[in-house]
């Protein structure tokens, strides 16, 4: 059992507060006992470049990084400044071997650390960099956010502009662009699926003539079509009247799109078992 599960079993709580305190002492242990060497001027000046820091040369250079942990002010700040700390971490030759401790443990490192206090984050990797996503239900985001991600690796395009949507998501940005993002992100799939140039509301035809030929259930088509039309109408809503949606319904937005995605996949890829 984590020890963090065997406090709350004890009733004893663990606030967002306590977390980062927690976190932020694991990932300042680990800097300082672990990739001191392979941490040098230059990655530190590379890093503070990248979190938008002043350049601080009074310490060791994984002295300053950890002193720029120590100042997050929230889990998100936090993680964030780990992965610029990743990204600019680079192996150091250690007499004639290279020190253990590649980039992958460095991030591995992360993902295991959120995981022992229950921080409901996901590190999600594309092409243009690594980014961090709120976990909502684990179940839904496993099924219709992390694998049609997966999936969506054979139609670049739409995952391209999923993961972007994502990005947006995880930082709270402007709804309109967010939703929108979704709503692009689902058309091009179907433009990469269906191989033609249509816009999301034309092919709703496309799809219906597809599941047909699959066998689905009439009903299940009327609904499917039907939901890809309230899909398109309401950013078509927002896209236009901002203040419509409020933002802890694009969680529902994000969903929905996976859904569709997830959807034509698992026939298209049950078809060709």
């Amino acid at each position: 059992m984590k020890w963090v599960d065997y406090r709350e079993k004890l009733k004893i709580g663990f606030d967002d507060r306590k977390k980062l305190e927690m976190l932020t002492a694991i990932l300042k242990n680990y800097v300082g006992n672990v990739v001191e060497e392979n941490f040098d001027e230059d990655s530190y000046f590379r890093y503070c470049q990248m979190v938008g820091e002043d350049y601080l040369d009074f310490n060791q250079p994984y002295q300053n990084l950890q002193y720029s942990l120590d100042k997050a002010k929230s889990i998100y700040e936090l993680v964030a400044k780990y992965i610029a700390f990743y990204n600019t971490y680079s192996l150091q030759y250690t007499g004639y071997l290279y020190n253990v401790v590649d980039k992958e443990q460095v991030l591995r490192y992360l993902k295991e650390s959120l995981d022992k206090l229950n921080i409901k984050y996901e590190i999600i990797k594309d092409e243009d960099g690594i980014f961090v996503f709120p976990l909502g239900a684990k179940e839904l985001d496993d099924a219709l956010v992390s694998e049609p991600l997966e999936w969506l690796n054979d139609y670049p395009n739409a995952r391209k502009t999923f993961a972007n949507a994502l990005r947006q998501y995880s930082n709270g940005s402007y709804i309109r662009d967010v939703a929108d993002n979704f709503r692009k992100a689902f058309e091009d799939f179907l433009k990469e699926f269906f191989n033609n140039n249509n816009d999301l509301n034309k092919n709703k035809k496309e799809v219906e003539t597809y599941l047909k030929s699959q066998n689905a259930d009439p009903q299940l088509i009327v609904m499917f079509v039907a939901l890809i039309s309230h899909y398109y109408l309401l950013n078509n809503e927002v896209a236009k009247h901002n203040d419509k949606m409020d933002e802890k319904y694009l969680e529902f937005l994000m969903y929905q799109t996976g859904m569709f995605i997830r959807m034509l996949i698992v026939v298209k890829n049950s078809s060709e078992n």
